[in-house]
Protein backbone atom coordinates (compact mmCIF):
# COMPACT_ATOMS: atom_id res chain seq x y z
CA UNK A 1 0.00 0.00 0.00
CA UNK A 2 1.06 3.19 -1.23
CA UNK A 3 -0.18 6.46 1.38
CA UNK A 4 -0.40 10.10 0.79
CA UNK A 5 -0.21 12.33 3.54
CA UNK A 6 -3.55 12.21 5.83
CA UNK A 7 -4.90 8.99 4.33
CA UNK A 8 -6.81 6.94 6.32
CA UNK A 9 -7.22 2.93 5.92
CA UNK A 10 -8.52 -0.25 7.49
CA UNK A 11 -6.26 -3.22 7.87
CA UNK A 12 -7.45 -6.57 8.43
CA UNK A 13 -6.45 -10.49 8.91
CA UNK A 14 -8.49 -13.29 8.69
CA UNK A 15 -7.86 -16.82 9.44
CA UNK A 16 -4.07 -16.03 9.12
CA UNK A 17 -1.53 -14.04 11.35
CA UNK A 18 0.14 -11.41 9.55
CA UNK A 19 3.14 -8.97 9.37
CA UNK A 20 2.33 -5.49 8.59
CA UNK A 21 5.86 -3.55 7.62
CA UNK A 22 5.82 0.37 7.64
CA UNK A 23 8.40 0.65 5.02
CA UNK A 24 8.61 4.34 4.94
CA UNK A 25 6.63 7.46 6.29
CA UNK A 26 4.86 7.48 9.94
CA UNK A 27 1.28 5.71 10.49
CA UNK A 28 -0.89 5.98 13.64
CA UNK A 29 -2.23 2.75 14.45
CA UNK A 30 -5.00 1.51 16.60
CA UNK A 31 -6.55 -1.84 17.41
CA UNK A 32 -8.80 -2.78 20.85
CA UNK A 33 -5.46 -3.84 22.31
CA UNK A 34 -2.77 -2.24 20.47
CA UNK A 35 -2.32 1.98 19.73
CA UNK A 36 0.81 3.69 18.66
CA UNK A 37 2.70 5.61 16.23
CA UNK A 38 5.00 3.92 13.86
CA UNK A 39 7.71 4.57 11.56
CA UNK A 40 9.94 2.18 9.56
CA UNK A 41 9.36 -0.87 11.85
CA UNK A 42 6.70 -3.71 11.84
CA UNK A 43 4.41 -5.31 14.07
CA UNK A 44 2.41 -9.00 14.22
CA UNK A 45 -1.26 -9.25 13.79
CA UNK A 46 -3.08 -12.09 14.91
CA UNK A 47 -5.83 -13.80 13.40
CA UNK A 48 -9.38 -12.28 13.24
CA UNK A 49 -7.39 -8.18 13.70
CA UNK A 50 -9.17 -4.88 12.73
CA UNK A 51 -6.60 -2.32 12.96
CA UNK A 52 -7.12 1.67 11.98
CA UNK A 53 -4.64 3.53 10.30
CA UNK A 54 -3.93 7.14 9.84
CA UNK A 55 -0.85 8.84 8.02
CA UNK A 56 1.55 11.22 9.33
CA UNK A 57 3.44 11.45 6.28
CA UNK A 58 4.10 9.98 3.03
CA UNK A 59 4.02 6.23 3.64
CA UNK A 60 4.81 2.94 2.21
CA UNK A 61 3.21 -0.38 3.55
CA UNK A 62 3.48 -4.18 2.97
CA UNK A 63 1.42 -6.71 4.78
CA UNK A 64 2.59 -10.20 4.47
CA UNK A 65 0.56 -13.20 5.46
CA UNK A 66 2.18 -15.43 7.36
CA UNK A 67 1.26 -19.20 6.06
CA UNK A 68 0.93 -22.10 9.15
CA UNK A 69 4.02 -24.05 9.04
CA UNK A 70 6.23 -20.80 8.46
CA UNK A 71 4.52 -19.66 12.17
CA UNK A 72 4.93 -23.36 13.57
CA UNK A 73 8.93 -23.10 12.43
CA UNK A 74 9.04 -19.81 14.19
CA UNK A 75 7.01 -21.61 17.43
CA UNK A 76 9.51 -24.22 17.34
CA UNK A 77 12.46 -22.35 17.07
CA UNK A 78 11.22 -20.16 19.94
CA UNK A 79 9.71 -22.68 22.09
CA UNK A 80 12.86 -23.28 24.56
CA UNK A 81 12.40 -19.79 25.73
CA UNK A 82 9.33 -19.21 28.09
CA UNK A 83 6.32 -17.23 28.09
CA UNK A 84 7.11 -16.29 31.49
CA UNK A 85 10.79 -14.70 30.65
CA UNK A 86 8.67 -12.31 27.94
CA UNK A 87 7.47 -8.93 30.26
CA UNK A 88 3.34 -8.54 29.41
CA UNK A 89 4.32 -4.75 28.00
CA UNK A 90 6.20 -6.61 25.39
CA UNK A 91 3.10 -8.77 23.64
CA UNK A 92 2.28 -6.02 21.04
CA UNK A 93 6.39 -5.06 20.80
CA UNK A 94 7.02 -3.63 17.40
CA UNK A 95 10.58 -4.05 15.50
CA UNK A 96 12.70 -2.19 13.48
CA UNK A 97 12.52 -3.06 9.74
CA UNK A 98 16.32 -3.69 9.67
CA UNK A 99 17.92 -2.77 6.10
CA UNK A 100 18.29 -6.92 4.91
CA UNK A 101 14.69 -7.25 5.71
CA UNK A 102 13.56 -4.14 4.20
CA UNK A 103 15.58 -4.87 0.79
CA UNK A 104 13.97 -8.50 0.61
CA UNK A 105 10.87 -7.31 0.96
CA UNK A 106 11.26 -4.64 -1.95
CA UNK A 107 12.50 -7.07 -3.81
CA UNK A 108 9.27 -9.17 -4.03
CA UNK A 109 7.21 -5.86 -4.34
CA UNK A 110 9.11 -5.77 -8.00
CA UNK A 111 7.69 -9.41 -8.78
CA UNK A 112 4.39 -8.62 -7.48
CA UNK A 113 3.93 -4.87 -9.48
CA UNK A 114 5.13 -7.10 -12.23
CA UNK A 115 2.30 -9.75 -12.39
CA UNK A 116 4.32 -12.59 -10.93
CA UNK A 117 2.96 -14.06 -8.19
CA UNK A 118 3.16 -18.05 -8.69
CA UNK A 119 2.94 -20.14 -5.61
CA UNK A 120 6.89 -20.72 -5.99
CA UNK A 121 7.55 -16.88 -5.35
CA UNK A 122 5.24 -17.30 -2.28
CA UNK A 123 6.44 -20.33 -0.84
CA UNK A 124 10.53 -19.16 -1.26
CA UNK A 125 9.26 -15.77 0.23
CA UNK A 126 8.25 -17.22 3.59
CA UNK A 127 10.85 -19.59 3.85
CA UNK A 128 12.81 -16.53 3.57
CA UNK A 129 11.34 -14.22 5.31
CA UNK A 130 11.76 -16.55 8.29
CA UNK A 131 15.32 -16.98 8.05
CA UNK A 132 15.47 -13.28 7.79
CA UNK A 133 13.91 -12.84 10.87
CA UNK A 134 15.49 -15.64 12.66
CA UNK A 135 19.18 -14.18 11.76
CA UNK A 136 18.12 -10.46 12.23
CA UNK A 137 16.46 -10.42 15.66
CA UNK A 138 17.01 -12.38 19.00
CA UNK A 139 15.14 -14.94 20.15
CA UNK A 140 13.82 -12.65 22.92
CA UNK A 141 12.98 -9.84 20.95
CA UNK A 142 10.91 -12.85 18.35
CA UNK A 143 9.25 -14.01 21.37
CA UNK A 144 8.08 -10.39 22.24
CA UNK A 145 6.91 -10.27 19.04
CA UNK A 146 4.70 -13.11 18.49
CA UNK A 147 3.74 -13.74 22.04
CA UNK A 148 -0.35 -13.47 21.23
CA UNK A 149 0.52 -16.55 19.11
CA UNK A 150 2.81 -18.50 20.83
CA UNK A 151 2.45 -20.81 23.41
CA UNK A 152 2.05 -25.41 24.20
CA UNK A 153 -1.08 -25.03 21.91
CA UNK A 154 -0.87 -22.45 18.93
CA UNK A 155 -3.91 -24.02 16.68
CA UNK A 156 -6.30 -23.23 19.82
CA UNK A 157 -4.58 -19.58 20.30
CA UNK A 158 -5.13 -19.03 16.09
CA UNK A 159 -9.18 -20.43 16.71
CA UNK A 160 -9.78 -18.41 19.47
CA UNK A 161 -8.21 -15.04 18.09
CA UNK A 162 -9.90 -15.44 14.49
CA UNK A 163 -13.61 -16.36 16.48
CA UNK A 164 -13.90 -14.62 19.77
CA UNK A 165 -15.54 -11.70 17.82
CA UNK A 166 -18.19 -13.38 16.67
CA UNK A 167 -19.11 -15.45 19.25
CA UNK A 168 -22.03 -14.00 21.68
CA UNK A 169 -21.20 -15.95 25.41
CA UNK A 170 -18.47 -19.13 26.09
CA UNK A 171 -21.28 -21.92 25.49
CA UNK A 172 -21.39 -20.79 21.95
CA UNK A 173 -17.61 -20.68 21.94
CA UNK A 174 -17.13 -24.12 23.32
CA UNK A 175 -20.07 -25.38 20.68
CA UNK A 176 -17.78 -23.69 17.93
CA UNK A 177 -14.63 -25.57 19.04
CA UNK A 178 -16.80 -28.46 19.67
CA UNK A 179 -15.35 -29.56 23.37
CA UNK A 180 -17.67 -29.15 26.52
CA UNK A 181 -17.72 -25.74 28.50
CA UNK A 182 -15.45 -27.10 31.11
CA UNK A 183 -12.92 -28.26 28.33
CA UNK A 184 -12.51 -24.96 26.64
CA UNK A 185 -12.56 -23.17 29.86
CA UNK A 186 -9.46 -25.63 30.95
CA UNK A 187 -7.69 -24.61 27.86
CA UNK A 188 -8.34 -21.19 27.34
CA UNK A 189 -6.64 -20.22 31.26
CA UNK A 190 -3.79 -22.81 30.57
CA UNK A 191 -3.06 -21.47 26.81
CA UNK A 192 -3.92 -17.48 28.28
CA UNK A 193 -3.05 -17.56 31.57
CA UNK A 194 -6.73 -15.93 32.87
CA UNK A 195 -10.30 -17.13 32.69
CA UNK A 196 -11.87 -16.87 29.47
CA UNK A 197 -14.54 -15.24 31.11
CA UNK A 198 -12.55 -12.51 32.05
CA UNK A 199 -10.53 -12.30 28.61
CA UNK A 200 -13.56 -11.98 26.94
CA UNK A 201 -15.18 -9.62 29.65
CA UNK A 202 -11.68 -7.12 28.60
CA UNK A 203 -12.84 -6.86 24.87
CA UNK A 204 -16.23 -7.04 25.14
CA UNK A 205 -15.66 -3.58 27.47
CA UNK A 206 -13.17 -2.71 24.65
CA UNK A 207 -15.21 -2.81 22.14
CA UNK A 208 -18.51 -1.31 24.16
CA UNK A 209 -15.93 1.87 25.09
CA UNK A 210 -14.74 2.07 21.13
CA UNK A 211 -18.44 2.72 20.12
CA UNK A 212 -19.35 4.97 22.68
CA UNK A 213 -16.28 6.87 21.77
CA UNK A 214 -16.28 6.59 17.80
CA UNK A 215 -19.59 6.25 16.64
CA UNK A 216 -23.07 7.76 17.13
CA UNK A 217 -24.92 4.75 17.39
CA UNK A 218 -28.06 5.24 19.78
CA UNK A 219 -27.20 3.70 23.37
CA UNK A 220 -30.45 1.65 23.41
CA UNK A 221 -28.81 -0.22 20.22
CA UNK A 222 -25.32 -0.57 22.08
CA UNK A 223 -27.59 -2.04 24.58
CA UNK A 224 -28.79 -4.74 22.15
CA UNK A 225 -25.56 -5.12 19.96
CA UNK A 226 -23.72 -6.45 23.12
CA UNK A 227 -26.61 -7.97 24.33
CA UNK A 228 -27.37 -6.21 27.93
CA UNK A 229 -31.10 -7.15 29.28
CA UNK A 230 -31.70 -2.99 28.59
CA UNK A 231 -30.37 0.20 28.50
CA UNK A 232 -30.36 0.20 32.43
CA UNK A 233 -27.79 -2.54 32.40
CA UNK A 234 -25.66 -1.00 30.24
CA UNK A 235 -25.34 2.32 31.65
CA UNK A 236 -24.80 0.08 35.19
CA UNK A 237 -21.95 -1.93 33.30
CA UNK A 238 -20.13 1.57 31.97
CA UNK A 239 -20.33 3.15 35.64
CA UNK A 240 -18.56 0.24 37.01
CA UNK A 241 -16.32 -0.08 33.92
CA UNK A 242 -15.25 3.53 33.15
CA UNK A 243 -16.97 5.26 35.99
CA UNK A 244 -19.11 7.14 33.89
CA UNK A 245 -22.33 6.77 31.91
CA UNK A 246 -22.61 6.43 28.20
CA UNK A 247 -23.96 10.18 27.82
CA UNK A 248 -20.78 11.28 29.73
CA UNK A 249 -18.54 9.33 27.94
CA UNK A 250 -19.67 10.16 24.54
CA UNK A 251 -20.13 13.55 25.63
CA UNK A 252 -16.48 14.08 27.12
CA UNK A 253 -14.90 12.77 24.35
CA UNK A 254 -17.05 15.03 21.66
CA UNK A 255 -15.87 18.01 23.89
CA UNK A 256 -12.14 17.07 23.52
CA UNK A 257 -12.31 16.53 19.90
CA UNK A 258 -14.44 20.07 19.85
CA UNK A 259 -11.35 21.48 21.78
CA UNK A 260 -8.68 20.10 19.91
CA UNK A 261 -10.31 20.58 16.60
CA UNK A 262 -9.89 24.40 17.79
CA UNK A 263 -6.41 24.40 18.49
CA UNK A 264 -5.69 22.74 15.19
CA UNK A 265 -7.50 25.95 13.68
Amino acid sequence: MSLKKDEHAEIKTADNSAILFVLSGKVSLSCIDFKNKISEEMLFLAPGSKYELSTEEETELVKCEIVKNVLTKISQWLSPISENQVEEDEVYLTLPVKYNLKKFLEFFQQYYSSGLNTSEIVEWKQEGLFLLLKNSYSKRELTGFFKTILGENMDFKEFVYANYYSVKNLQEFADLAKCSLSVFCRDFKKNFGESAYQWMLKRKSQYVLRDILSTSIPFQELADKYQFSSQAHFTKFCKQRYNLTPRELRSSNENYRMNYQQLLN
